[in-house]
């Protein structure tokens, strides 16, 4: 407890995305409005409409793991335990996880899970026969692989889950792990999400839902979240874990957090399952109910990160249920840079939250050059990074397919 108010504190941050891995250089590429989009390498796109993502390009397992280890987990696992690897060494937390790996508990959430691996298995059976499947597809499939392989190899014990709620599901994660710090479940939580998208039947199932943005002539504009030019978004790649922490902990260890989780919304549009309410009622009452459980005001807001895939469905709905929290809050949609990594946005974007407040500065978005006539005037942070001084309180929200909505609230600690 902090003030009367129930906190999970997050003390350390992984992150595994196409602008950089690791806390250090995934800030310095995001304030320098680095962007990660480019053409598509992970497979042949010459016969596909859209030929562009944003790929972690720089990511290679073996940093990570043995090749054994490597050959035998989807590429969305390997990012999750890089992810977690990196944020337990920034939060120095092996220690609590070496003596105490009961009190640790792991949240690590994927839209999809292992489809990078279903699909060559497929491709498998079509070419050479059932027969000759890798006898780890299963294992390389399943949505929980991730979380699996996490506890294995580092050694948690205590509670875990995993969770598949579409594009809001690293929003909905932090909201699980802050549920295990206040319950008393557990004194620390890795929590995240991670998401490997960029294949050949993903890629087409969105072209044929014609979400996705067909610049592929200038894939770092192709995203544009807000703007009169918006035509869909830019599919990406990446993983979040941070590390959660009990009052109680902190104080032990003698941590030093980024900020602290005060606050979790969520809701359902119950509405359509493609597109989001036009209306916005749903992601606007799961950020209300996430500044309310934070026990703040809207105005108290005073950066939201939020969905912002640059789609002419989401972009106006979204904007207008921004301005009815705070019409003077600052906005970032990172997914401009980022790409658009499904399961794992809202985690990554959670992570941006907490480090905007700890820096005390709000890094930009791309691609915003006029506003579109049905979003709100909002103050949109573009191109350049500005400093926060004031800034004490954050919001981040999510909307997944199917009209699933989560929003978090982070507080300076």
């Amino acid at each position: 407890m902090q003030n009367g108010r129930p906190a999970a504190y997050i003390t350390g941050v992984g992150v595994v995305s196409p602008i950089g891995i690791g806390r250090k250089r995934f800030w310095s590429s995001l304030l320098a409005n680095e962007s990660g989009a480019g053409p598509i390498t992970l497979f042949d796109p010459e016969d596909f409409e859209v030929r562009i993502a944003a790929e972690c390009s720089d990511f290679d397992a073996n940093d990570y793991m043995d090749r054994k280890l490597a050959a035998r987990t989807d590429r969305f696992a390997q990012m999750a335990l890089a992810s977690a690897k990196l944020a337990l060494e920034d939060a120095g937390a092996w220690d609590e996880l070496n003596h105490r790996p009961e009190r640790v508990g792991l949240i690590l959430g994927s839209g999809i899970g292992g489809v990078m691996s279903m699909e060559t298995t497929q491709a498998t059976i079509d070419s050479k026969g059932p027969a000759r499947v890798n006898p780890f597809s299963v294992t390389k499939i399943m949505p929980n692989s991730a979380a699996a392989h996490i506890a294995i190899q580092l050694g948690v014990q205590g509670p875990s889950s995993t969770g598949a709620l579409a594009c809001s599901c690293g929003t909905d994660m932090m909201g699980l792990g802050f549920d295990l710090i206040r319950r008393g479940d557990a004194d620390v939580v890795l929590c995240g999400a991670s998401e490997a998208t960029i294949t050949p039947v993903i890629v087409a199932g969105f072209i044929a839902m014609r979400a996705m943005s067909r610049r592929n002539d200038d894939p770092e504009g192709a995203c544009r979240p807000y703007d009169a030019d918006h035509n869909g978004f830019l599919i990406g790649e990446g993983s979040a874990v941070v590390i959660l922490e009990s009052a109680e902990s902190v104080e032990r260890r003698g941590a030093e957090p980024y900020a602290k989780m005060t606050g979790v919304g969520r809701t359902t549009d119950a509405y359509n399952i493609t597109d989001p309410d036009p209306k916005g009622l749903g992601v606007l009452r799961a950020m209300q109910l996430a500044v309310k459980s934070a026990r703040l005001e809207g105005e108290q807001i005073g950066y939201i990160n939020p969905h912002g895939t640059g789609t002419v469905a989401g972009d106006g709905p979204e904007s207008r249920a921004m301005a009815e929290i705070n019409p003077n809050a600052r906005v970032s949609a990172t997914k401009s840079t980022l790409g658009h990594s499904l399961g794992a946005s809202g985690a990554i974007e959670t992570t941006i939250c907490a480090l905007a407040i700890k820096e005390r500065t709000i890094p930009p978005m791309r691609n915003l050059s006029e506003l579109a006539d049905d979003c709100a005037e909002l103050d949109y942070i573009v191109n350049e990074p500005r400093d926060a001084p004031d800034l004490e309180a954050a919001l981040c929200a999510n909307l997944g397919v199917g009209g699933h909505n989560a929003a978090v609230v982070l507080e300076r600690a």
